[in-house]
């Protein structure tokens, strides 16, 4: 294959003369587009106090959550036909902007429209820092890249509930939006000037060669899903209703079309000018759709945890927001030393079966452990060992991933692969958080309907500050209604898991990728578009 055949190829033999504050700017806005999917984690409580919307809180995670299952893979593509520069600084643009329209909103429905806006541009900064650290990055660099990126992705975890706990706190919640402004104007405005005029780092793909019809499929099949689930879950419609049954079909069929598109253009001639959004060659891997499955499932996981633990800490533990936010910390700490641990294992050989495994039997073993937990006012010091357990397999999982998908595909299904691998990791979020309010809304139908009056319900699903307006009684009702739908999370996070360690026994193989070879063949393609662009300038 020639080198220029392909959409996705190195074309430099070291960090392309990317100053080592554009890569540390690239970083920043990976950071930047993690964090907010976390920091509003320990603000839901304060919002829903201000707006007056409880109920309607799941949507401030929720809308930003499908922009960035939206446009995770859109971005790439977009970058194989813009270049990988103009869609970056676009992404850096639109994320500004909206965090900025977020701090200054007015209302709920504000709230959830900017923060879908913010999610765009938090994809296209994701999906673009996994695409070009790679393709920057020496072949004998390619392993340790991933335990970076996971080292700024769980650090973007851990820091997301403590800054906004702390700004929540003794601040507004408002400047947990407010601080993205020069957080992401000062690293866009370096990528502007610190990116090399000559840099290219792939093939440009024409615009009519992208996959318009399986972006809509996968746009369809995905955003549908958590759109009507949400709102079944905050009772806008029951599920036995006809837009709730509408949609859930909808949602079914483009899953079948988006397959079956994929399959046609694999195979008809006339189509094999069309770049896929899922290729097939990824669509029948075995390893690699498990490995996908893995992620979608500790997605779920990890986004139900991340948001229920500090609003469980902050009804049931009376904890404000920073409190909340540093019960939070053994779990996101451990992630970021499962994150690491994941690249740097596979690093010399190549491990992720093995490690992949581990990771999902770790998550299982943490979710059934922090089912346990009891009715005590205080948390339990166990808690904190039981997050540990949960985070370090959740991170192990995500490096595993991004390992396996590095090694796994074609070099030019790689841009995509990484869109696809980030899309349904936060899928799966996005359904775990949807999945742990439909158990919490209906535990507190079920068990508060006879002990709160119509009215009260009413001001609790407002406001959660209208408990310490309650009886002690029915104070004490309310809280253990939050442990019981806390515990019945975590069992269904159980039973996820346990699906998840059959998928990943599923990704055994006799012969795994060499790691070795693979370093080997991306030796040959820097060399092979190194003479390329000799001859070219002789």
């Amino acid at each position: 294959m020639e080198a220029r055949d392909n959409p996705c190829l190195v074309t430099s033999s070291h960090p392309s003369g990317l100053a080592v504050e554009g890569i540390a700017s690239i970083g920043a806005g990976l950071f930047l587009s993690l964090m907010d999917t976390t920091i509003v984690a320990t603000m839901l409580y304060n919002v829903s106090e201000e707006f007056g919307g409880f109920r309607m809180s799941p949507w401030i995670v929720l809308s930003y959550t499908l922009s960035y299952v939206g446009f995770s893979v859109l971005s790439a593509r977009l970058s194989d036909s813009l270049g990988r520069k103009p869609v970056l600084l676009a992404s850096f643009v639109v994320f500004l902007a909206a965090s900025m329209a977020c701090a200054a909103s007015k209302n709920m429905d504000q709230l959830i429209g900017f923060r879908a806006a913010q999610g765009a541009g938090g994809a296209g900064l994701y999906a673009l820092a996994m695409i070009i650290y790679p393709e920057i990055c020496p072949p004998n660099m390619v392993p340790a890249i991933s335990a970076v990126v996971g080292i700024v992705v769980a650090l973007a975890g851990v820091s997301g509930p403590i800054i906004g706990g702390a700004l929540t706190s003794y601040a507004d919640w408002r400047y947990g939006f407010w601080i993205n402004g020069p957080c992401a104007f000062v690293p866009g405005v370096i990528l502007l000037f610190a990116w090399p005029k000559n840099m290219l780092t792939f093939a440009k793909v024409p615009f009519k060669n992208l996959d318009y019809v399986g972006t809509l499929f996968i746009l369809g099949s995905t955003v549908l899903l958590v759109f009507i689930v949400n709102e079944a879950a905050i009772r806008e419609f029951t599920w036995d209703s006809g837009p709730t049954i509408s949609v859930l079909i909808i949602s079914g069929l483009c899953w079948i079309a988006m397959v079956l598109w994929q399959r046609e253009i694999s195979r008809n001639p006339k189509f094999r000018h069309i770049r896929p959004q899922f290729p097939w060659q990824v669509l029948t891997d075995r390893v690699m759709m498990c490995a996908l499955g893995t992620s979608v499932l500790a997605g779920f996981v990890m986004f139900l945890a991340i948001v229920h633990i500090p609003m469980r800490a902050q009804i049931v533990n009376l904890y404000d927001a920073v409190k909340a936010g540093i019960l939070l910390l053994p779990l996101m700490g451990s992630m970021a030393v499962g994150s690491m641990l994941g690249g740097a294992v596979s690093s010399k050989k190549n491990n992720t079966f093995w490690t992949l495994n581990i990771a999902s039997i770790l998550t299982l073993v943490g979710s059934g452990l922090l089912s346990t937990l009891g009715e005590t006012i205080s948390p339990e010091p166990k808690q904190w060992g039981f997050e540990v357990i949960l985070g370090f397999g959740l991170g192990l999982n995500m490096s595993t991933a991004t390992f396996i998908t590095s090694l796994q595909v074609k070099f030019e299904y790689h841009a995509v692969s990484q869109g696809i691998l980030a899309q349904l990791r936060v899928f799966g979020g996005s359904m775990g958080v949807a999945a742990g309010f439909i158990v919490l809304n209906k535990e507190i139908q079920d068990s508060l309907s006879g002990v709160l009056s119509p009215e009260q319900l009413q001001d609790f699903y407002r406001s959660p500050i209208a408990i310490f307006g309650f009886s002690v009684y029915q104070q004490l009702r309310v809280r253990q209604a939050y442990i019981s739908a806390f515990n019945t999370n975590m069992r269904v996070c159980i039973g996820l898991s346990a699906l998840s360690v059959v998928a990943a026994l599923c990704t055994y193989q006799r012969r795994p990728p060499s790691v070795q070879k693979r370093l080997e063949d991306l030796e040959k393609i820097f060399a092979q578009t190194a003479a390329l662009d000799a001859a070219q300038g002789a």
